[in-house]
This record gives C-alpha cells, sequence and structure tokens, in this order.
C-alpha cells in the first residue's frame, strides 16, 4: 500500500490530466509501434523518404490486390 501511495504522490500532474480528459497513451504507442515496426523493414536505408514511405505502406494496411492479383496475401 505504501508503494501506491508513492506512486500517487510522484504523479499529480498526470493524474490530474487523466481524470480530466480521459485520454491514455496508447495512441501515441501505437504510433511508435507502427515507425519501430518500419524501422525494421526499413534497415539499410538511409532516405527519410524512404521510411516514411514503408512507414505509410504499414499503417495503410493497402490491398495490392485488386491491381495485382498475384499480391493478394
Amino acid at each position: 500500500m505504501r508503494e501506491v501511495v508513492i506512486m500517487i504522490r510522484g504523479h499529480p500532474d498526470g493524474i490530474v490530466a487523466w481524470a480530466q480528459s480521459r485520454q491514455t497513451t496508447g495512441f501515441i504507442e501505437a504510433i511508435n509501434g507502427l515507425f519501430q515496426a518500419a524501422k525494421r523493414k526499413a534497415r539499410g536505408y538511409t532516405r527519410f523518404q524512404t521510411m516514411k514511405t514503408v512507414i505509410f505502406l504499414i499503417a495503410g494496411r493497402l490491398n495490392f490486390g485488386a491491381a495485382n492479383p498475384d499480391a493478394a496475401a
């Protein structure tokens, strides 16, 4: 119980912000996950434009089956 009290006393701003907005960091964490996946897939590429393209391809969940039936998987 003592650890809970210490944690609450150490984070008053975050607790008040959550109580007012009811928002968590889940959305930011999801974006970070997409960015980390793109970094793994685009390894070896040094241009930011390439990284941005990989992020859009991952996040967009595009269906290439309409344009190329062999690409549908």
